[in-house]
This record gives structure tokens, sequence and C-alpha cells, in this order.
């Protein structure tokens, strides 16, 4: 009863305030609680960042440089000798501690130019980096288990099967999508069993990053036909990434299938990825079907197609690209065009003369330009 009725005094009290004090008074009410919390929040930042800047000076000081004496050496050291030469109680690490130790071993790998792998990952070892981020992968909050398994593929650190495994399915995407990348790099069974999936069922521009990264690794030990992924895949974003991969592969034994892709597509973009890779993969089978319905294609695709006939050079072109020179309806297509011809051997050179002489106002400008570039060229 008495708290009851101070606060009824207090209400009462409120309601006969001027209507000015009375909004004062609620915007104090609202904003001091708001005010004191953020105070808060800036005062544990502040301390968080002296904190952290005390730790890597410490840790500079104690560890770094003889770390990176350690990793750029070209002698092998044993985890004797490490643990002689750091002189650190790797059980007396905090987590901070670890997380800044973790980030100066990156710095080290990625500024040196010469890096002893096995002394690198013996360091990694040597301040036990590998369980620590493990355990944050397998027990973190979801936050923690994303950033730790960020940390352990930039550590080039081998996820064992069974954790990176029950990731590869997990609800969260970032982290789904991150373990099948890595799954995809470490797995020595089935590493691109994720690819008959089309990857995920979320497929965007992220994912191709993170594919063609991991394909890169990998690709020293040789890659699989990624035709094989394009035959069972419906999702066409997907599809046009991998021919994109294949021609940057240079996977050329994939030139046929990609050339009957072309029968069987209606996709007007498809048909871009596949003409392009045609031409870079220097396919020359392809190019009397290219030019046989050059002039029913569309704008876009008429492009596509003087590009990739440039790029496969083959020498028997030249009447093609003169007929689609005086069929072209564009500047930007003409000056395409020229190009082509112009860097199509010392016959296309000669064509290139011929055909500039017969031009004049701003169509000689545009092989003017082209000869004696003003501007840099575009690319199409």
């Amino acid at each position: 009863m008495f708290l009851e009725y101070y606060l009824y005094y207090l209400y009462y009290s409120y309601l006969g305030f001027p209507f000015v004090i009375r909004v004062a008074i609620l915007a104090i009410t609202i904003f001091t609680p708001i005010y004191l919390f953020a105070v808060f929040k800036l005062l544990q930042l502040r301390t968080n960042f002296y904190q952290k800047r005390r730790l890597q000076k410490k840790h500079g000081n104690n560890y770094l440089e003889k770390a990176r004496n350690i990793i750029v050496s070209e002698r092998m050291y044993n985890i004797d000798e490490i643990s002689e030469e750091l002189n650190c109680k790797v059980n007396n690490l905090k987590d901070k501690e670890k997380r800044i130790l973790t980030n100066n071993i990156l710095k080290i790998h990625d500024s040196e130019r010469y890096v002893n792998l096995k002394n690198y990952r013996m360091v990694i070892e040597f301040f036990d980096l590998r369980n620590f981020w493990e355990r944050k992968l397998k027990y973190g909050s979801l936050a923690l288990r994303q950033k730790a398994l960020r940390k352990l593929d930039d550590l080039d650190i081998e996820i064992p099967g069974s954790i990176i495994t029950s990731l590869t399915y997990n609800r969260n995407q970032y982290l789904r999508k991150r373990a099948r990348s890595s799954y995809m790099y470490f797995s020595k069974h089935s590493p691109f069993k994720f690819l008959d999936e089309d990857f995920d069922k979320t497929f965007n521009n992220w994912d191709k990053i993170e594919i063609h990264r991991m394909l890169q690794r990998r690709s020293h030990e040789g890659l699989p036909n990624l035709t094989q992924w394009i035959k069972n895949s419906d999702n066409l974003a997907f599809k046009c990434f991998l021919i994109d991969e294949i021609k940057h592969f240079k996977q050329t034994d994939c030139c046929p299938f990609i050339l009957q892709l072309l029968d069987t597509s209606t996709d007007i973009n498809f048909w871009k990825h596949c003409i392009d890779a045609l031409g870079e993969l220097k396919h020359q089978e392809a190019e009397e079907y290219l030019i046989k319905d050059y002039a029913i294609q569309p704008q876009y695709i008429q492009d596509c197609i003087v590009n990739a006939v440039g790029n496969l050079n083959s020498g028997k072109a030249l009447d093609f690209l003169r007929s689609a020179y005086h069929s072209a309806h564009n500047d930007e297509s003409k000056l395409l065009i020229a190009n082509t011809i112009f860097e199509y051997g010392e016959s296309g050179k000669k064509l290139f003369s011929t055909l500039k002489k017969e031009e004049e106002g701003f169509n000689r400008l545009i092989f003017e330009h082209v000869s004696n570039p003003l501007i840099k060229q575009v690319s199409y």
C-alpha cells in the first residue's frame, strides 16, 4: 500500500505539470538509460581496445620476431627447438592471446616472400592453435563457429572429417556454405559431392568465389571434368559458373560438350558463357557453327561471336568479318569488328586497310581509333 500510494502520488503530480515539463520528464526518463548504456559500451570498447593493444605489444615483443625467424628460416626446426626458441608457457595463454597469435602468424605467412611450410605448421602446433580453433568450432556460439571455420581455413589446417561433415548441413547458411567449400578442399574421398547438389540450394555470387578458390587450391592435383555437374544441374547460374571455370582451368576436352549445349539451351546468357569459353579455349570446330546463324542472333550474342572468332583466329573467317562489319547497325559493334579484323594477322590488316579506304566521316574515325587508339579500348 505504501508503494502504491507513492506511485499514484507521482502519477498525479506528473499530470499536474505543464505540458512542456511533462514532455521533458518523459524524454529524460527514456533517454537517460540509453545514454548510460551507450557510455557503458564505449567504456567497454575502450577497455577492450587498450587491452588488445597491450597484448599485441606483449606478444610482438616476446614472440612475433622469433616466430617470424623460424617461419622464414630454411633450416628445419623440431618442436623442442621451437619451444626453446620461443620460451612460451602455452598452457597459460588466454583465449584473447591465442586469437592475437593466430592473426600475427597469418600476417607473417601472408607478408613474407618465402615461408617454410613445415616450420610454419610446427609453430601453429606449438601454440596449440589447431586444438584451440577446433574446440571453438565444436562448442562455440554460432558467430564463434563461423570465425573458427574461417581461421582454420586461413591457417590451412585440415579440419577433421567428423567435424566438417556435421556442419555441411547446418541450418545457418553461412556456416553451411563455408563448411562445404572447406570440405571440397580437405576431403580425400569425395571432395566434389556437393557439386551434385548445385553446391547449395541458395547458390549466389559469394558461392562462386568460394568454389573458385577451392578449385584453384586443388588444381595442382588435377581437377575432374566439370561437365559432369553441368549435365545434372537445373540451376542456370551454377551451369554458367561451371562453364567459366572450364574456361579458366583450360579444360579443352570439354569443348565438344559445350558446343552441344548451344543446341539444347535457349537462354541467351548461357549462350554467352558457352561462346566465350569456346573462343578462349580455341576450339576451332566451333567457328563454322557460330557464324552459321550469326545474322539471326541478338546483338548481344553477335558481339560475343565476333569476339570468339577473334580469339579462334583460324584465318578462315575474314569473309565473315567483312560481312559482319557491313551489316552492323551500331557504332560499338563496328568498333569491335574493326578491332577484331585489325588483330586478325597480316591478312586481317590488309582487309582493315581496304575497309578504311572505303569509309568516310565518323566510320573513318572508327578505323583511325583502332589503328591509333586515343582512349583505352573497350572490352566486350
